[in-house]
């Protein structure tokens, strides 16, 4: 498999300093060497160029940093299209996940929105509008602005036909933090989601592979945020969620949707060293991304 690993050190859609080291942290660690010695090709490493901090974060008030997320997303579209379209796998490391926006859209300029399905392995459903989310954190709100819902200033800038993906294409796992808000959306859009009852009732490997099985698009894009586990076992994210999948379950979940041939992109997104014990999530993550890289590279031979 050929991966092409896009470092993007944002913080600004999450409004809270951390998430921003997480590139630079697994740089050090040498992620590239850690994906060819699983068996995979490196084709390039790319740096997305973050917009320096504004005076003003709320020039639009119900979206924080709203010009800087959205160029920074222009950016990683950009990148992800053409890694894509050279036949590499985007492999996108955050940074925040207002970063999801960019990933699919450029994948969108390259794959049609009835062959696209995503999968959002996290604690938060992140599909805010900006009319419903009380934070007005951009990182809570990209699966709306790929839908097409909400402000169009968070979309449409994208240099993508929206919306870039359809609601019937969207899967989530793992989510526990779910606000009002979006839990209309959710029941209007009929989207599936599998929370921790289901997990804990069926087995989390099982509820993958019920995910796999209802997606019928030849291409899937897993958006992977580690506050998706048990807060008692990862704390190192600016937002951490109790009652979540444990690491070794987390593990297990990885293994079965990264090892879908279908699966072309992903997002690994929210490790924020700023919030890290003595190395401990950091370690998490670079196992996590062991277990991926092995998985892609035993899947797409």
């Amino acid at each position: 498999m050929k991966i092409k690993i896009i470092d993007v050190p944002l913080y600004y859609g999450c409004d809270n300093p951390g998430t921003h080291l997480g590139p630079m942290a697994f740089s050090k660690n040498n992620i590239s060497s850690l994906a060819e010695r699983c068996g995979n090709q490196v084709s390039g490493i790319s740096l997305i160029g973050i917009p320096p901090k504004p005076e003003n974060k709320n020039t639009e008030p119900t979206m924080k940093y709203l010009e800087e997320v959205t160029a920074t997303c222009r950016q990683l579209a950009d990148s992800v299209q053409e890694g894509f379209a050279k036949g590499s796998f985007p492999f996108v490391v955050g940074g925040d996940h207002s970063l999801g926006i960019g990933s699919i859209a450029g994948l969108s300029r390259c794959i049609p929105a009835d062959q696209l399905s995503v999968v959002w392995i996290d604690a938060h459903t992140d599909i805010n509008t900006n009319l419903t989310s009380e934070s007005h954190n951009i990182h809570g709100m990209p699966l709306a602005a790929c839908l097409g819902l909400g402000n169009n200033r968070l979309y449409e800038t994208m240099g993508s036909v929206s919306p870039f993906l359809l609601a019937q294409n969207l899967f989530y796992i793992g989510s526990r933090s779910v606000d009002e808000g979006e839990e209309v959306i959710l029941a209007e859009n009929n989207i599936r989601t599998i929370r921790m009852p289901q997990i804990q009732q069926n087995g989390i490997e099982a509820c993958c592979r019920e995910i796999l099985q209802q997606i019928n698009t030849p291409y899937i894009h897993l958006s992977f945020d580690v506050d998706f586990m048990d807060a008692a076992e990862f704390s190192a994210t600016g937002l951490p969620i109790p009652d979540g999948p444990s690491i070794e379950q987390t593990h297990q979940a990885l293994r079965v949707l990264f090892s879908d041939p279908r699966v072309c992109s992903a997002d690994f997104v929210e490790y924020s060293p700023k919030h890290d014990r003595n190395d401990q999530g950091l370690h998490t993550c670079l196992s996590l991304m062991e277990n991926i890289f092995t998985s892609l590279a035993q899947s797409h031979r």
